[in-house]
């Protein structure tokens, strides 16, 4: 799945949000992350993706294991809602 969300922040603001947001994310769906250039690798049981960072937007960009893949929706909504407490509701 694809989430993508535009923002005008500037890259090191958008870099902070998104610091926040993976530790959100982390404690809420018991995922870890680390960065790896201009994106975190986001990692845990079933779940595997990255947040890609840019000037103008942030993209979630997640794979689930098909245990997972029944409940997409239902994670794409938290995920949703954890990105716009951070972005702001602009879908792209």
């Amino acid at each position: 799945m694809k989430i993508r969300r535009s923002h005008d922040l500037g890259l090191e603001e958008a870099r902070n949000r998104v610091d926040r947001m993976a530790e959100q994310l982390g404690k809420q769906y018991s995922v870890t992350s680390s960065w790896s250039g201009d994106h975190v690798v986001v990692q845990g049981n079933g779940v595997n993706g990255r947040i890609v960072v840019a000037h103008e937007y942030v993209e979630a960009q997640i794979q689930l294991g098909i245990p997972l893949a029944i409940m997409e929706s239902q994670i794409r909504a938290g995920i949703e809602a954890v990105i716009d407490e951070h972005f702001g509701h602009a879908s792209t």
